[in-house]
């Protein structure tokens, strides 16, 4: 294999494209030259010549030097772009240090524990589900997960389909505190009336050791789901009127951003928007 060989196969591991290499080989062999020679010579079209150039100018691989007629455009010594590379990169490492400390100093002015930031990465930390039946498939699904702590605000659902959605959700609420005794709080949108089913899976959860509040300002503007401070399920509701309709969910799978939507139910809770019950 020849030199320039060789050095055709170092330009590509530095990301080089094809015409750019073939454009800075020629110039290293034949140049300086104009870029109407460049192409005549790589037999690169005219109209890719000139931003190929450009691009290999900004990335310091070659030197236009301008003249009274058209601008010649000359190779720089791989020793001499070598040394560029190796000192921008040098700067480069030293600002991600730098930036590595500054994130750092703000992310210990957090009150979150380094284990609890366990899990998914950034990019998967919050997904959308827009449909009524992966919704409530979620849900289910989520609640079941719990091994420490569930907050569930349940919204009214007063019609057939959504009744028994409701009822499924608050069955297997009442099954997770009789079986891991989770911590649970629960807030309901509806009046638990004497003598009712729901008032028998009020008293049942209560009875393990959950607590139920209801809200009382109207109809509740989100239902939400959220377990161990890991992860959660905020819903918001698309259509009020003639009944609430589950619209989209927010599958939040990062401590970091479920822990905003514990503080904003603590809040109305502290305003008194939650009714304790039992």
């Amino acid at each position: 294999m020849s030199r320039i060989e060789d050095l055709e196969k170092i330009l590509e591991r530095l990301e080089l494209t094809e015409y750019e290499r073939k454009i800075y080989l020629t110039l290293l062999t034949s140049g300086p030259l104009s870029a109407s020679e460049v192409g005549d010579i790589t037999g690169i079209p005219k109209f890719n010549v000139y931003p190929t150039l450009k691009r290999l100018v900004l990335k310091k691989f070659v030197d236009e030097q301008p003249t009274s007629r058209a601008s010649k455009y000359k190779a720089i010594p791989p020793s001499t772009f070598m040394d560029e590379l190796q000192e921008a990169l040098d700067k480069r490492h030293e600002k991600e240090q730098t930036d590595l400390k500054e994130i750092a100093t703000l992310i210990s002015k957090f009150d979150l524990n380094v284990e609890d930031l366990r899990g998914s990465s950034p990019s998967d930390s919050v997904w959308l589900i827009n449909s009524e039946a992966r919704i409530k498939k979620s849900v289910l699904n989520l609640l079941k997960k719990s091994e420490k702590s569930i907050t569930a605000c349940v919204p009214t659902l007063d019609t057939p389909i959504y009744n028994q959605t409701r009822q499924e959700i608050l069955i297997l609420l009442q099954s997770i505190m009789k079986k891991k005794k989770t911590k649970m709080n629960l807030i309901l949108n509806w009046e638990l009336k004497e003598g009712t089913v729901d008032e028998d899976f009020a008293n049942s959860i209560s009875n393990n050791g959950g607590k139920i509040y209801q809200w009382g300002i109207g109809e509740l503007p989100f239902s939400a789901f959220l377990i161990d401070n890991l992860e959660g399920l905020i819903i918001l509701q698309s259509v009020w009127i003639p009944i609430p309709k589950f619209g989209l969910a927010l599958w939040i799978r990062h401590p970091a951003y479920v822990k905003p939507f514990e503080k904003l139910i603590q809040r109305f809770n502290e305003a008194g928007a939650f009714k304790k019950w039992g």
